[in-house]
């Protein structure tokens, strides 16, 4: 939503918050609005200044999936207990 009024020179990163379903990761919208909400808070409680220190968010049943993941994508998949 936001991307678009960022200047070229700025660099973000995505963050996906799904299931994994037959294969493929499928966000569903009120988890995902749970998640990002849950990060935001888990980032401001553990003053989190460096990027790579948000891989290591787990609240929700999300955790951060390297091999899913790119430079500028990063998985967190849920835990579904399946």
């Amino acid at each position: 939503v936001v991307e678009r009024y960022f200047a070229p020179d700025i660099s973000y990163t995505t963050c996906i918050f799904g299931e994994m379903e037959n294969g493929k990761v499928k966000e569903k919208g009120v988890y995902v609005k749970m998640a990002r909400g849950e990060m935001i808070r888990y980032m401001a409680e553990n003053n989190i200044t460096d990027l790579e220190d948000i891989k290591s968010f787990d609240r929700l049943g999300f955790r951060y999936q390297d091999e899913l993941s790119n430079i500028d994508t990063w998985v967190f998949l849920k835990n579904t207990g399946k």
